[in-house]
C-alpha cells in the first residue's frame, strides 16, 4: 500500500516471480572490506512481505549499483548507493516515491569488526489514507537510520489512518510485545549484513516511527572493464570507478533536490 506499510503483496509477488525467473548461482565475489580502493560495487536488498518484517534471507532484489570509498582518516569504509538506485528499489516494493527528493543511501562500516556504524537516507513518498469512506493522500518526509550496534525490533501491524504499520521498538523484558530482529555484522564470506533501525515519517502535525526492513543486504564486488574511468568522490579522497558503457554511474544523479 505504501512505504510505511512495507512491501505490498502485489509488489512482493512480482519480486518473488523475478527472483524465481533469474534464480541461478551467483559468481560475484563478496565485498572485500579490507580493500579501501575506491571502486564500483553491487548491492542486493532482502524483500520480505509486509506481514513478515522479521523474515530474513529469503527473497532478494536485483543487483543495484553502489560505490565504495574510504573515509579521510581511513578508519572506516563508506558505501554509497545513489539516490536513483534506492528510489528504484522502493518503487519496486510498492512505494510511490517523489523523484529528485532522495539523498544517497550511505553506509559507514568498520572494516575490522564488520559493524555498520550508521546507514541512512532521506526522501519523500506519497502515502494514501482513508477515513471511513473518505480517501486522501499526502506527501510524507522520511528519514531511515540503521546500525548493527543497537538492538531493534517491531510491534506488528498497528493501524494508523487506514494504514497497517509495524512500529519500531527496542526489545526489553518490559516490552514483551516487541519482536526482536537480530542485527548481523558484515560477513566477509558472503557479503551479508543486517542492520536494524527505523523509518521516521512526518507529515503536517503527524509523526510516526516504523521498523525499517532496508538494512538487510548483500554487498558484492563488481568486475571492472578496461574502459572504466573515474567518478569524483564526495569525501575529497580518490574518485569512484565508473564506465561510460554502463547505465547511469558516469552521469548519475547522486541525490538531493532537483
Amino acid at each position: 500500500m505504501g512505504f510505511l506499510c512495507g512491501l505490498n503483496w502485489r509488489a512482493w509477488f512480482s519480486v518473488v516471480a523475478f527472483a524465481l525467473s533469474v534464480a541461478r548461482p551467483t559468481t560475484a565475489a563478496p565485498l572485500d572490506l579490507q580493500d579501501p580502493t575506491p571502486r564500483r560495487i553491487e548491492v542486493r536488498f532482502e524483500v520480505s512481505p509486509r506481514s513478515a518484517p522479521g523474515q530474513l534471507d529469503s527473497f532478494w532484489s536485483p543487483n543495484r549499483a553502489a560505490f565504495l570509498e574510504s573515509t579521510p582518516d581511513e578508519s572506516t569504509i563508506r558505501l554509497r548507493i545513489p539516490a536513483e538506485e534506492i528510489e528504484a528499489h522502493l518503487r519496486m516494493t510498492g512505494a510511490e516515491t517523489i523523484p529528485g527528493s532522495f539523498s544517497e543511501f550511505i553506509w559507514t562500516l568498520d572494516p575490522e569488526t564488520g559493524h555498520v556504524l550508521h546507514a541512512a537516507f532521506s526522501g519523500r513518498v506519497r502515502e494514501h489514507f482513508s477515513f471511513g469512506l473518505f480517501r486522501t493522500s499526502a506527501l510524507v518526509e522520511i528519514r531511515v537510520e540503521m546500525t548493527t550496534k543497537a538492538a531493534g525490533g517491531f510491534r506488528a501491524r498497528r493501524g494508523l489512518l487506514g494504514l497497517q504499520t509495524n512500529s519500531f521498538c527496542a526489545p526489553s523484558r518490559s516490552r514483551p510485545d516487541c519482536v526482536a530482529v537480530p542485527a548481523t555484522r558484515f560477513d566477509p564470506e558472503s557479503g551479508y549484513v543486517n542492520a536494524v533501525g527505523s523509518v521516521d515519517a512526518s507529515m503536517s502535525l503527524v509523526r510516526v516511527r516504523t521498523f525499517s526492513p532496508l538494512g538487510e543486504a548483500r554487498f558484492s564486488e563488481r568486475t571492472r572493464s578496461s574502459s572504466e574511468t573515474t567518478l569524483p568522490s564526495t569525501s575529497g579522497e580518490p574518485g569512484m570507478v565508473c564506465s561510460p558503457h554502463d547505465d547511469g554511474p558516469c552521469s548519475a544523479n547522486l541525490g538531493g533536490e532537483s
